[in-house]
């Protein structure tokens, strides 16, 4: 039986959408996904000359604009209008346009699920809803250099993000979307609502980044909202309400944090749910409860109409000091729920973060046993006896009161050959129950998994990683550790949760090095299915850093 998370993770990942939609979501998703959800040129519609005649300070709106406007929609105007659900001062978003308008280089990101990071499109890197908003950026502001990156991580909730938002964004990013409503599920508190508290942890932490990113929110449409209702003839069970969302809860924080958001639900009822348009049906929009080409066209559609809409805003009201004073204050002091600040430090730590941690490393060595363009580093060793240690910060008495464990996941290779054991304990500045992992498998791959402790709160807390004497693979002795994961809360129920756990595998492709995250810019595209960098491997070339 395959682990676990190697099932969550890997499979969504892998499975074109083509091969698992609709069926169990009815007739109406029977049909050819990739038919069915296709673009449709017919219903495109642009500006044209609607901005011809308007003029600010004696210049033509179409002109000034002329490379930001230009954009083929696919939802109607109204639609559009309706699923740009808050706008609110959009001081950050505004500061940013701004920028790119001014020739300044802009850098933005975005956080999400499976949809975001591709599934449902028929070429991740090209159809996906980020890679068209991606290519538009570059063409709308063509003196900028503009770099978007898709550092979505399939099939996972809002709460790994929080731990490991440095794998995924860049720590100088100007603009941030996050689309998280279909991963985090349901949860039907209005006020002590868990998936609102977790995403206002993100929300913080990313708004806290040194250059003070802007921020949108993506809602997409949760499981079984694209569907049709009992009593329609294309009803086939499974069937969510318009309010079966947390998207509406999670409204209070974009007024609270001047936090811009963007609906797919709001901007598709409508068409779909009311008056059931032709070209414009569920079926259309969602390969299954991903979307497909349509439905990322329309959330490439929203976000274009967001920033089409402060650029013009920027025209009637300028940026000016205004805005900078409101920048200037930062992310408010006070959270929209009590006690809830994220820990604002690295808490997954891979590559040159991990070796900072290290205190000693008797025989062990520093090696990427991938290659330049996917390194997997790690520390290595092949000598029984050899201890590793290292130090890390379990302290969360800034952010909470609990004084229970903070459970950390050390990233360690397992493989079907010459692999060994080692005990995991803590030796200095706190506590843990000792674990020991054996690094040998019978699947003839080679992936991370996680070992997991719960180790007690401390500001340095040194734990050591031992290579036993013993073995279960034939005699041998390799064990390689990748990475180390602290979760951001105290307490058991904290940490991976929808993600992996202890002694199963971490399949997070996207963190691992095995799958490129997708860039894009004035030099072209960068990771994404048929991408230059997916060419085949020549062999595994160790190097070592010194």
């Amino acid at each position: 039986m395959l682990p676990r998370g190697w099932l969550i993770c890997c499979v969504l990942v892998a499975l074109p959408s083509a091969l698992r939609a609709g069926h169990e979501m009815g007739p109406a998703f029977e049909p050819d996904a990739r038919e069915r959800t296709k673009r449709r040129p017919d219903l495109e519609w642009n500006w044209g000359h609607t901005f011809t005649r308007v003029t600010v300070d004696n210049q033509r709106v179409s002109s000034v604009l002329s490379h930001l406007l230009r954009y083929n929609f696919t939802l109607p105007r109204v639609q559009l209008q309706r699923g740009m659900v808050y706008m609110g001062a959009a001081t950050r978003l505004r500061r940013v346009i701004h920028d790119a308008l001014s020739g300044k280089p802009i850098k933005v990101g975005l956080v999400g699920g499976s949809v975001s990071w591709g599934q449902g499109a028929s070429i991740r890197g090209v159809n996906d809803w980020f890679s068209l908003v991606g290519n538009y950026l570059v063409r709308a502001f063509p003196n900028s250099n503009v770099t978007t990156r898709n550092g979505c991580t399939p099939g996972v909730p809002s709460s790994y993000m929080i731990m490991c938002l440095e794998l995924s964004v860049d720590a100088d990013v100007d603009l941030v979307l996050t689309e998280y409503t279909l991963n985090d599920g349901h949860d039907s508190n209005l006020y002590d609502n868990s998936i609102v508290k977790g995403m206002e942890r993100l929300l913080r932490r990313i708004m806290a980044l040194p250059k003070q990113p802007a921020v949108v929110m993506m809602h997409h449409m949760t499981h079984n909202m694209g569907t049709y209702p009992p009593g329609h003839p294309k009803f086939y069970g499974g069937w969510r309400h318009f309010y079966e969302s947390t998207e509406d809860a999670q409204g209070a924080l974009s007024q609270y944090y001047d936090v811009q958001s963007l609906s797919q639900r709001s901007a598709l009822y409508r068409l779909s749910g009311f008056k059931q348009q032709e070209g414009f049906l569920w079926e259309n929009f969602f390969t299954d409860f991903h979307s497909g080409d349509l439905g990322h066209a329309a959330m490439a559609d929203l976000t274009v109409y967001l920033i089409q809409q402060a650029a013009l805003d920027l025209l009637l009201h300028p940026f000016g000091p205004e805005d900078q004073a409101v920048i200037a204050e930062g992310v408010p002091k006070q959270t929209m729920y009590t006690d809830n600040e994220p820990p604002y430090m690295t808490m997954c730590h891979v590559g040159d973060t991990f070796r900072n941690l290290t205190l000693s490393s008797e025989g062990w060595e520093y090696l990427n046993e991938g290659r330049p363009d996917k390194p997997k580093w790690g520390w290595v060793t092949n000598k029984t006896g050899s201890v590793l240690t290292l130090r890390l910060d379990t302290d969360r008495s800034a952010i909470s009161k609990s004084t229970e464990p903070v459970k950390v996941f050390f990233q360690h290779l397992r493989s079907y050959e010459n692999m060994g054991q080692a005990e995991f304990s803590c030796t200095s500045g706190c506590t843990c129950d000792p674990v020991t992992v054996d690094a040998h498998i019978t699947m003839r791959v080679s992936q991370l998994y996680l070992a997991e402790l719960k180790v007690t709160q401390s500001k340095e807390c040194v734990v050591a990683v031992k290579v036993l004497d013993k073995s279960s693979s034939g005699g041998g002795t390799k064990f390689k550790v990748a990475g180390v994961m602290l979760a951001e809360r105290p307490g058991l129920s904290t940490g991976m949760r929808g993600v992996s756990g202890h002694n199963e595998a971490f399949g997070l492709s996207v963190h691992t090095g095995d799958v490129t995250q997708v860039t894009i810019s004035k030099d072209g595209r960068r990771g994404g299915w048929g991408a230059p960098d997916r060419r085949r491997r020549r062999g595994s070339r160790l190097l070592r850093r010194t």
